[in-house]
């Protein structure tokens, strides 16, 4: 199975955090209550690794989706100058605690990340041959 260049990367950053965090990969498939060989699969390939996956798979690796898609790509969410200059820093609502504020931002910068990342491979599908 071809794997698009960004499932690659995803999945090689999702193996580095694994393997930092010291915990055995049957153990973590216990955890996510997943069958035995299931997250080796997703890491080599073998099965596609889908969105769901990694959203279930960060929590036992304590990150974020939004640290894991930021390091993914190169971003630092606390850099508020690269936001603005870049665009990057979505309309959000004045209410709230500052802290919160700052989390709806962050998760709006890696909700678009992700969308990007998706419409990127949707085209990388649609162009490659038919087998």
């Amino acid at each position: 199975m071809a794997l698009h260049p960004e499932e690659r990367r995803i999945a090689g950053l999702l193996r580095e955090l694994i393997v930092q965090s010291g915990m055995p990969l049957d153990t973590l498939e216990t955890r996510l209550e997943w069958e035995s060989g299931r997250l080796t699969s997703l890491l080599e390939g073998h099965l596609r690794l889908s969105f769901d996956d990694v959203l279930e798979v960060l929590p036992l690796l304590g990150t974020t989706p939004t640290d894991f898609f930021s390091w993914l790509y190169g971003y630092d969410p606390r850099d508020s100058d690269v936001t603005a200059a870049e665009g990057l820093a979505p309309a959000v609502a004045d209410s709230g605690p500052p802290s919160e504020r700052a989390l709806d931002r962050r998760f709006e910068q890696s909700l678009r990340v992700v969308r990007n990342a998706l419409a990127r491979r949707r085209v990388w599908k649609e162009e490659r041959p038919q087998s």
